[in-house]
C-alpha cells in the first residue's frame, strides 16, 4: 500500500511540474531560513560555552564558588539562556543559575569537546570541558611528549537555551511559506511521510534484531536487502552479531573450564591431587549410610607417616611436598578403583576400602605398611627411610556418625605410633572407653601445657606488598605444644584433637588473652599493631568466647580495634547462621573478622557478601601455581579484584619463593606470609624486637 501511495505521488509530480517547482522553491527558502535560525542558536550556544569554559578555569581551580555563581548568573541574563551550570572534575555542580533540565548523568559525564549535550522540543543544552591551561612554568617540568602531558579536564560548563524565540520565528517563516503555496507544501509533506516510512522499515528491522540479541538470542541476523548506507549498516550489524556470538561462546567455554577447575579444587588436595578431607568425609558419610541400610562391609584406614619430619627439617618443604606426592602415588598403586584415598592434612592420609571385610582390610593395611617401609625417598644426595602407622576401623552399623569412625581410626593410629610405629592396630568405633580415656589424656595434656607454659605461641608476621598502613605491624598467632621426649604438636593437629573432644575453647581464650595484652602494650608505647587470632570452629557457636573477649578488653581498658578473629571458611558453610551472629557480636566490640583458607569452595564469594570480612587468607590452591598456570593466575586475579572492590585485604600464605612475592605484588595481593615474607619466631620475642623496640 505504501508503494502504491508513492506511485500516486510520483504521478502527481509528473502532472504538476510547475506546482512542484514552486513548492520546491518555497520549501527550500523556508527550510533554509528555519535552519539558519537554528544554526544561529547553535552557534550562539557553542560560542557561549567556549567563552564560559576558559573564564571558569581559575574559579574551579581556586574554589571561588561565589565568582562562579556570579558568572553563571551573568550567563542567564543573556537572551534565550534559561540555565547555566558549572561542575567540577568529579561531576558535582558548584555553580547553578536558572531552571536546570539536564539530568545528573549528563552532568557527571561531561563532553570531551564543546558540543550539544542534550536537546528536547523546549530547550537545547550545550556543554564544554574546562581544560587546565599549560603556562610557561609548567612546560619547564615537561619531561617530553608523553601521554601524561595531554590537557587535563578539571570541570565542565553547561548552558541551556529556551527554544521559544526560535519557534516563534520559525512559525512566522512557515506561515509565510504556507500563504505562498499551501498545496505545494502539503504535497511535499506527503512525500516526506512516504520517504520516512520507506527509510523506517529497515531501521525497525535493526531495532527488533537488537532487542532479540539483548534477550540472549545471539544468532539473530537481519536480511541485507537495502542499498546505500542502510545496506552497509545491515551488513555491519550481521558481522558484529557474528563476532559477539563467537566471543560469547569463547567466554562461556572459559567460564565452564574455570567452574570445573573450582569444583575440582573444592574436592581435591592441591599438592597430591588426592581427595581432600571435605570430600573424603562426604564419601565416608555415604559409606556409613550404605552399611547402616544393609550394604556390604567397608573399612576405614587412618595413616600417619613415620619419620616425615626429618625430611622437612633436613631438606626443606619442597622435599616434604615431593615425598607426599610420591607416597600418594604409592598408595594409589596398591588400591582398587572402587577404593578411596585422600590426604586429610599434613602427613595424614585416609583410605576408604569399599566392599571389604576387616581381615581383608588388615591385609591391605599391612601391605601398605610394608610398601611404605621398603620405600626409599631420594632427595639430591640424601636417602630417607620412612614408614606408616595405620589405624583400622571397620564401618559397622554400631557407628552412629563419621566422627566416631574417624576418632577410632585416629586413636588406633596414635596407639600404633606410640607402640613402635610402622604397624597396624584395629579399633572398633564403639570403643567408647578408649575414647574417654583419650579425651582425659588430651584434656590433661592441653591443661598442663597451658599451665606449665609448654604451649609455645609463635608469630607469623605478614609482609605488606602494597605499602598498606605504613608503620603498622600485622601478625597472625600460631602455636605448638611441647611435651618432654615427644615431637612438638602443631596447632592444626592440636586443634583437631581439641575440637574432637570439645577442649578447644581454652586454647582460643589463651590466644585472645595474649593478643589483647600485646595490643594494650603496643598502644601504651604508641605502636601500631594488628593481631589475627585463629579460633576453632566450635567457638563460632559459643557466646562464652564473645563474652571473654569483652571482659579481657575491658580489663585492659582498650577497644577491639586491631584484634581480628580468624576462622576457617569451611566452618561458615556448615554453621552459616551461627557465623553471621558471631561476626555481628564481634564487630559490636570493635574487632575485625578474617576468613582462613578462602577460595577453596564454590560458595566463597557468597561469604564475602554475607560475612563482609576484613581479611581473607587465600587458599594455597589459588597461589600454588601462580605464574605457571594461566587459569590459576586468572582465578587469583578475579578474587583480588572482587575483594578489592569490597575493601577486603587479601593474604597469601606459605609463600617460600621470593619470585612469588613479585608476582603477588603485581596482582595486587595485599599481604604475604611464609619464609619469603618473614620467619616464624616466638611471639614474645617478635613483639619485643619487631614492634616495641622498632623505631
Amino acid at each position: 500500500m505504501n508503494r502504491l501511495t508513492l506511485r500516486h505521488r510520483l504521478l502527481l509530480l509528473t502532472l504538476l511540474p510547475s506546482t512542484l517547482i514552486a513548492v520546491a522553491l518555497v520549501a527550500y527558502f523556508t527550510i533554509s531560513g528555519m535552519r539558519t535560525l537554528e544554526g544561529e542558536l547553535r552557534a550562539k550556544g557553542m560560542a557561549t560555552v567556549r567563552y564560559l569554559a576558559p573564564i571558569s578555569e581559575y574559579g574551579i581551580i581556586a574554589g571561588q564558588v561565589e565568582g562562579l555563581h556570579s558568572l553563571a548568573q551573568a550567563s542567564v541574563q543573556e537572551s534565550g539562556v534559561k540555565a547555566a551550570i558549572i561542575v567540577n572534575q568529579k561531576g558535582r555542580a558548584i555553580a547553578v543559575s536558572g531552571h536546570v533540565a539536564l539530568g545528573a548523568e549528563i552532568l557527571r559525564h561531561g563532553p570531551q569537546n564543546p558540543g550539544i549535550v542534550g536537546e528536547t522540543e523546549r530547550w537545547i543544552a550545550f556543554g564544554a570541558p574546562v581544560i587546565r591551561s599549560m603556562n610557561e612554568v609548567d612546560s619547564l617540568f615537561d619531561s617530553g611528549p608523553t601521554p601524561a602531558n595531554k590537557p587535563e579536564i578539571i570541570g565542565h560548563v553547561f548552558v541551556e537555551f529556551d527554544k521559544a524565540d526560535l519557534y516563534a520565528k520559525q512559525r512566522d517563516l512557515l506561515q509565510r511559506g504556507l500563504i505562498i503555496v499551501f498545496v505545494g507544501l502539503a504535497l511535499l509533506a506527503g512525500l516526506a511521510v512516504a520517504m520516512a516510512d520507506t527509510l523506517a522499515s529497515p531501521v525497525m528491522r535493526l531495532v527488533r534484531a537488537i532487542g532479540e540479541m539483548s534477550t540472549g538470542r545471539l544468532d539473530t541476523r537481519v536480511p541485507a536487502t537495502s542499498s546505500g548506507e542502510i545496506g552497509v549498516l545491515e551488513q555491519g550489524f550481521n558481522q558484529m552479531a557474528s563476532r559477539i556470538e563467537e566471543v560469547h561462546q569463547s567466554m562461556q567455554s572459559r567460564i565452564e573450564e574455570a567452574t570445573a577447575q573450582l569444583a575440582y579444587q573444592a574436592r581435591h588436595d592441591a599438592l597430591t591431587g588426592l581427595l581432600n578431607r571435605r570430600e573424603f568425609e562426604h564419601r565416608l558419610e555415604k559409606a556409613l549410610s550404605s552399611v547402616q541400610a544393609g550394604g556390604n562391609d567397608c573399612c576405614l584406614l587412618f595413616i600417619d607417616l613415620d619419620r616425615f619430619k626429618p625430611v622437612n627439617d633436613t631438606c626443606g618443604h619442597l622435599a616434604g611436598d615431593e615425598l607426599l606426592r610420591q607416597i600418594a602415588l604409592l598408595f594409589q598403586g596398591r588400591l582398587r578403583d572402587d577404593d578411596t584415598v585422600a590426604r586429610l592434612g599434613g602427613d595424614e592420609f585416609g583410605i576408604l576400602l569399599a566392599d571389604c571385610t576387616a581381615p581383608r582390610a588388615r591385609q591391605v593395611a599391612e601391605d601398605i605398611c610394608a610398601l611404605t617401609s621398603a620405600y626409599r625417598f631420594i632427595w639430591q644426595d640424601k636417602v630417607f627411610a620412612i614408614g606408616a602407622s595405620i589405624g583400622l576401623t571397620p564401618i559397622t552399623r554400631r557407628a552412629s556418625n563419621i566422627q566416631e569412625l574417624l576418632a577410632a581410626a585416629d586413636n588406633a593410629c596414635q596407639q600404633a605410633k606410640e607402640s613402635g610405629r610402622n604397624q597396624v592396630l584395629e579399633q572398633e568405633a564403639t570403643a567408647t572407653t578408649d575414647r574417654r580415656q583419650d579425651k582425659g589424656n588430651w584434656a590433661s595434656r592441653i591443661a598442663n601445657g597451658l599451665i606449665e607454659g609448654r604451649l609455645l605461641v609463635e608469630a607469623m608476621p605478614l609482609n605488606s606488598l602494597q605499602h598498606i598502613g605504613s608503620g603498622e605491624h600485622v601478625v597472625e598467632l600460631t602455636a605448638r605444644l611441647h611435651e618432654p621426649g615427644q615431637p612438638s604438636i602443631a596447632l592444626s593437629a592440636l586443634m583437631d584433637a581439641a575440637e574432637r573432644y570439645d577442649l578447644s575453647t581454652s586454647i582460643d581464650q589463651h590466644f585472645i588473652e595474649l593478643a589483647i595484652s600485646a595490643l594494650a602494650r603496643t598502644r601504651h608505647d604508641k605502636k601500631s599493631l594488628s593481631c589475627l587470632v585463629p579460633i576453632s570452629r566450635v567457638s563460632l557457636g559459643k557466646r562464652e568466647l564473645v563474652e571473654h573477649i569483652a571482659r579481657t578488653l575491658a580489663l585492659h581498658e582498650i577497644s577491639g580495634n586491631g584484634l581480628c578473629i580468624l576462622f576457617n571458611e569451611d566452618a561458615t558453610t556448615h554453621h552459616t547462621s551461627q557465623a553471621l551472629e558471631f561476626t555481628r557480636q564481634i564487630r559490636a566490640l570493635g574487632c575485625q573478622i578474617g576468613l582462613d583458607d578462602f577460595g577453596g569452595g564454590l560458595s566463597s564469594f557468597s561469604h564475602l557478601r554475607s560475612l563482609a570480612p576484613d581479611y581473607v587468607k587465600l587458599s594455597r590452591s589459588l597461589t600454588r601455581d601462580i605464574g605457571g598456570n594461566r587459569a590459576s593466575t586468572a582465578l587469583l586475579r578475579a578474587v583480588q579484584e572482587i575483594t578489592a572492590d569490597q575493601n577486603i585485604y587479601t593474604i597469601a600464605e606459605s609463600i617460600d619463593d621470593p619470585a612469588e612475592i613479585i608476582q603477588l605484588r603485581s596482582l595486587g595481593i595485599d599481604f604475604a606470609q611464609g619464609k619469603a615474607a618473614a620467619p616464624i619466631e616466638p611471639f614474645d620475642a617478635w613483639l619485643e624486637g619487631a614492634v616495641i623496640r622498632a623505631g
